[in-house]
C-alpha cells in the first residue's frame, strides 16, 4: 500500500526532552551508533504511530530517536507498507528547515538517513545479519552532496524559442549496449512521491527548453568523463528504460534554483544512489553546456560513490584547480573555471581526499566496469590502419591508466604526417605518441607541451617498411602544483595522416630483415631477376618478407627459377639461418614465385646433388643461364633424388634441362626405384654440348613423398637440372608487367557508421559479391561472407568497435572501421 499525505511544516519540534537546538548537533560515541532493536520491533512501531496519525486524521508523524536522550519527530509525506516485514517511510523533520528523513525495512535489511542541511548534520540507519538496527552520524558528505553552487556570474545561457510546447530533445547514445546507463534529462520531469527528494513528495521539474546544439554538447562533455566505463550516456528515455534500476540513473537537467529539492544549488545527489533499486535521480540546475555538463558528470560520480575533492590550506570543500600550465580541475571538486577536468585520487598540493575515483567506479559494488580494451597493448596485434590511397585513419579509446593502444602501418618510403586529436570540445585525454619500427625500436616520442594542448601532430621521413604507433595518455606539468598526471588522462581519440603507399600484393618483400627497408609487394606470378629489378628489387638483396594467408613464396638462388629453392608459406622477419643445402637465404634470391599455397608447386632438383648407380660425370657448366654445374649422363645411368614430396594429388609436369651434339636420346622416371613408372621423355639433338634445351612430361602422382629417380635409357647427354611443377602454377611475369603500376584498394564508405542492423558500403568499384571478414578488437574474426547488393547484416554483432575487411579484384584488402 502506496499512502501520500500533505507536506505542510509545523513549529513543534519533539526532541525526546531536549527543547534546544544544541541537541542537534549532540554527537554520538562509539562505532555502532545508537541501537534501535530488531527491525520487526522498529516496523511495528512505525506502523502504530502511522495509524495514530491517520486514526486522528492528521498528518502522521513518527519518532526517530537517535541517542537515549535525542530524538526528532518526523513529518511522513510518503509511505508504503512492503508486506507485513517490511515499511517505507519519507518526510521531513518537524520545525527544521531544510530537513529530511527516509527509511527503508525490508525483512532484515535496514537503509535510511536523516539530514538537517542548515547544520550540515546527517544520520545512517543500518542493520547487521541478524536484523538488528541502529543508528549513527555521518559525514553529510558521506550522504548527500550539499553546497555546490553555481559558478560565480553564471548566467543562463539562450534557451530554445519554443518554450514547453518544444518536442522531446535528440536522441543520442554515448555505448549502445554498455553495462549501465546515464540519461540527461533535458526536456523537464515529473518526480514521482516517495523519493528521498523534496521530503518524498512529489514535484514537477520544469523543462530548461535546451537547444539541440546545447544538449549535444553537455552530451559530448559528460560522455567522454563516462568513456573509460561500461556506460551508456544517453538523452533517450526510451534507451534509459531498458536498463534496470539498479544499473541506471537519471540527471534531470532543470532551469531554477533548485526549488525544494536544494534551494540555490548548482547540483544534488545522493551518494551512492547509481546501485539502489528506486530510480532517485540527481539533479543539476544549470543547462548551458560546460557548466551544467560539469555539474553532471560531477553529480552522477556521487551517485557513483565519489566524495567532494577540495583541499586541506586552505580549507575548501571544492578545489576549482590548478593554476599556470596546467589548467586542470579534479570533477569532483568544482570543475567549471578549467578547460581540462579530470577523475583525480588527490595528486595536488593539499588534496583532502585521495579518493581513488576510477578504481571505486569501476569496481564491483556498482557492476559497470571498464568498457573492454579495443586495440592491443603491445605490437604484437597490433590494429593495422585504415588506408585510402596515401590517407590513413583509425581510432581508439584510452580506458585505463595503464592502456597503450598500438597500431600499424606500412610505407613505401617517404614523409609520413599524422595527427591524433582527442574530442573537439570538452577532451579529457592528453595525448602521447610514439614511433616505432618493425623489429620495436623507438623512433620518437612527440607530445604537445602545454596544459589543455592534448592533441598531437608530427611528420617524419621514414624508409619504406612497416610501423608501428602507439596512443597513450600523458601528463602536463607538475600534478602538485600546476598540471596533472596521466591518471585521469583517458578518453577518445582518432588518427588521420597521410603515407605513400606501399606497393601491393599478396606477398612483400624487404631489403632488410625485421620488415624494415625498401618494401615491394607483389601479386601472384613468377618473377624471374628482370622482372624483380623492374620493380625495384635487386639481386641478392631480399632479407625478409610476408605472404598473406593462403599464399607461398618460393624463393630461388639463381635466375630464371634455378639453383636451390626455400619455400616460404608464412612470413619470415629474417631469411638468416633458413638453411637447404648449404648457407642461409639472407641476401640470396635472384628469382621467386609467388603462388597460391593450396595449387601451386614447384621444386627443382639439381644435377649434380643426385645419387649415382653408374658413371655419371660431374663438370661445370659454362651457359650461365643454367647458374649450376651439370653432370654428363651415359646411358644406363640412373640418378635418384631421395625423400621428394608432392604436396597434393594431382597432374604434375617433370621438366629436363639438357643438351646434346647430335644424337639426342630417350630418358624415363619413375618414383621409388621402379615401383611407379612415370614414362619416357625423347631428348632432341641440340647441336652442342652447352646448347641447352628444356624437355617435359606430363603425370599423375599421389600425393606423398617418394625417392625420385631417372634412367638414361639411350646415348648420352648433359644435365643441368630437373623440375617438378605442379600444373595450375602461376606463370612468369615479364618485366614490362612488372613494371606496371600496382592495383590501388577502391575507396569504401560505411554508413550508417554507428550501425544498427545493416552496415551499407558504397565505393566506385563494384563490391557485390567481395568477400568480407568482420574483426572485433580483440583481432577475432567474428564474421565473414560475401557483400550483398544490400551491404552487410551485421545484426548479430555485440556492441563494440570492428574493422571490415573487403577483398576486391586482384585480392587487394582494404580495411575499414565501424561502431555497432
Amino acid at each position: 500500500m502506496k499512502t501520500f499525505y500533505s507536506a505542510g511544516l509545523s513549529a513543534a519540534l519533539l526532541l525526546g526532552g531536549l527543547n534546544s537546538v544544541q541537541a542537534q548537533s549532540q554527537r554520538l560515541s562509539g562505532p555502532g551508533g545508537y541501537a534501535l532493536g530488531t527491525a520487526q520491533a522498529l516496523v511495528q512501531q512505525l506502523e502504530n504511530q502511522v495509524a495514530t496519525g491517520a486514526a486522528r486524521r492528521t498528518t502522521p508523524t513518527v519518532t526517530l530517536r537517535v541517542a537515549a536522550s535525542q530524538a526528532f519527530t518526523g513529518q511522513v509525506n510518503y509511505r508504503e507498507d512492503l508486506t507485513k516485514t517490511g515499511e517505507y517511510v519519507v518526510g521531513e523533520i518537524q520545525g527544521v528547515p531544510g530537513s529530511s528523513f527516509l527509511l527503508r525495512i525490508e525483512d532484515k535489511t535496514v537503509e535510511g538517513n536523516i539530514i538537517l542541511r542548515k547544520t550540515r548534520q546527517a544520520y545512517r540507519y543500518s542493520a547487521d545479519g541478524q536484523g538488528n538496527v541502529s543508528v549513527q552520524p555521518v559525514d553529510i558528505d558521506k550522504v548527500v552532496c550539499v553546497d555546490y553552487n553555481k559558478p560565480v556570474g553564471y548566467q543562463s545561457p539562450v534557451q530554445a524559442t519554443n518554450g514547453a510546447a518544444r518536442a522531446a530533445v535528440v536522441s543520442l547514445q554515448s555505448f549502445p549496449g554498455a553495462r549501465g546507463c546515464v540519461m540527461l534529462d533535458c526536456d523537464g520531469y515529473s518526480l514521482p512521491a516517495g523519493t528521498g527528494w523534496n521530503n518524498g513528495n512529489a514535484y514537477n521539474a520544469a523543462s530548461p527548453n535546451m537547444t539541440d546544439a546545447n544538449v549535444q554538447a553537455m552530451w559530448e562533455l559528460v560522455s567522454e568523463d563516462f568513456r573509460p566505463f561500461s556506460i551508456n550516456v544517453t538523452t533517450d528515455e526510451n534507451v534509459f528504460n531498458t536498463y534496470p534500476k539498479n544499473m541506471r540513473m537519471r540527471c534531470v537537467i532543470s532551469p531554477g534554483s533548485g526549488s525544494t529539492i536544494a534551494p540555490g544549488a548548482g547540483g544534488v545527489a545522493y551518494v551512492t544512489s547509481f546501485k539502489t533499486n528506486d530510480d532517485t535521480p540527481c539533479w543539476v540546475f544549470m543547462s548551458d553546456p560546460k557548466s551544467g555538463g560539469e555539474a553532471a558528470s560531477h553529480e552522477v560520480g556521487h551517485t557513483l560513490g565519489l566524495s567532494h575533492d577540495g583541499r586541506i590550506s586552505p580549507n575548501e570543500g571544492y578545489y576549482t584547480g590548478q593554476d599556470n600550465a596546467g589548467a586542470w580541475a579534479p570533477i569532483m571538486g568544482a570543475g567549471y573555471y578549467k578547460p581540462v577536468t579530470h577523475w583525480s585520487r588527490g595528486e595536488y598540493n593539499s588534496a583532502n581526499n585521495q579518493q581513488d575515483d576510477l578504481a571505486i567506479m569501476s569496481g564491483t559494488t556498482y557492476n559497470v566496469g571498464y568498457r573492454n580494451d579495443d586495440h592491443s597493448n603491445s605490437t604484437a596485434g597490433a590494429t593495422a590502419l585504415g588506408r585510402n590511397g596515401t590517407s590513413l585513419s583509425g581510432g581508439g579509446i584510452i580506458e585505463r591508466t595503464s592502456d597503450q593502444d598500438y597500431f600499424t602501418f606500412s610505407t613505401g618510403g617517404g614523409t609520413v604526417s599524422l595527427n591524433v586529436n582527442t574530442v573537439s570540445r570538452y577532451g579529457d585525454l592528453d595525448i602521447v605518441a610514439r614511433l616505432f619500427n618493425s623489429s620495436g625500436g623507438q623512433i620518437g616520442t612527440y607530445d604537445t607541451a602545454g596544459g589543455g594542448n592534448l592533441n598531437v601532430s608530427f611528420s617524419v621521413s621514414l624508409g619504406a617498411g612497416t610501423y608501428y604507433l602507439q596512443i597513450d595518455g600523458t601528463s602536463s606539468g607538475n600534478p602538485a602544483t600546476d598540471g596533472y598526471s596521466d591518471y585521469g588522462s583517458l578518453g577518445t581519440f582518432n588518427i588521420s595522416g597521410t603515407a605513400p603507399a606501399p606497393s601491393s600484393g599478396v606477398a612483400t618483400v624487404y631489403k632488410d630483415c625485421n620488415y624494415a627497408g625498401t618494401a615491394v609487394g607483389l601479386p601472384v606470378g613468377d618473377y624471374n631477376l628482370a622482372a624483380l629489378q623492374a620493380r625495384g628489387i635487386l639481386n641478392d638483396d631480399i632479407s625478409s618478407l610476408t605472404v598473406n594467408g593462403g599464399y607461398q613464396v618460393v624463393v630461388y638462388e639463381n635466375d630464371n627459377f634455378t639453383g636451390n629453392t626455400l619455400t616460404v608459406t608464412a612470413s619470415n622477419s629474417c631469411l638468416v639461418n633458413n638453411p637447404l643445402g648449404t648457407g642461409n637465404w639472407n641476401d640470396k634470391a635472384t628469382s621467386l614465385r609467388v603462388q597460391t599455397a593450396s595449387a601451386a608447386f614447384s621444386q627443382q632438383l639439381e644435377a649434380e646433388a643426385a645419387n649415382v648407380n653408374n658413371g655419371m660425370t660431374v663438370e661445370a657448366c659454362s651457359d650461365t643461364g643454367g647458374g649450376q654445374d651439370m653432370g654428363f649422363v651415359d646411358a644406363g645411368d640412373y640418378l635418384v633424388w631421395n625423400a621428394i614430396s608432392f604436396p597434393t594429388t594431382g597432374t604434375y609436369t617433370i621438366e629436363y634441362r639438357v643438351a646434346s651434339e647430335s644424337s639426342g636420346g630417350t630418358i624415363s622416371a619413375d618414383l621409388n626405384a621402379g615401383a611407379i613408372q612415370l614414362g619416357n621423355t625423347n631428348i632432341p639433338a641440340t647441336g652442342g654440348w652447352q646448347t641447352w634445351t628444356t624437355v617435359s612430361k606430363t603425370v599423375t602422382v599421389n600425393a606423398g613423398t617418394y625417392n625420385f629417380g631417372i634412367y638414361a635409357q639411350t646415348s648420352g647427354y648433359n644435365l643441368n637440372w630437373v623440375r617438378i611443377t605442379k600444373q595450375g602454377a602461376a606463370r612468369v611475369a615479364s618485366a614490362a608487367e612488372a613494371a606496371d603500376a600496382a592495383p590501388v584498394a577502391s575507396a569504401i564508405e560505411l554508413y550508417p557508421n554507428p550501425v544498427v542492423d545493416q552496415l551499407l558500403l558504397r565505393s566506385a568499384q563494384e563490391l557485390s559479391g567481395s568477400p568480407f571478414q568482420i574483426i572485433d578488437h580483440w583481432g577475432r574474426t567474428v564474421a565473414n561472407g560475401t557483400v550483398s547488393s544490400n551491404g552487410v547484416n551485421v545484426s548479430a554483432l555485440k556492441p563494440g568497435i570492428y574493422t571490415i575487411r573487403v577483398t576486391t579484384e586482384g585480392n587487394i584488402q582494404t580495411m575499414k572501421r565501424f561502431i555497432k
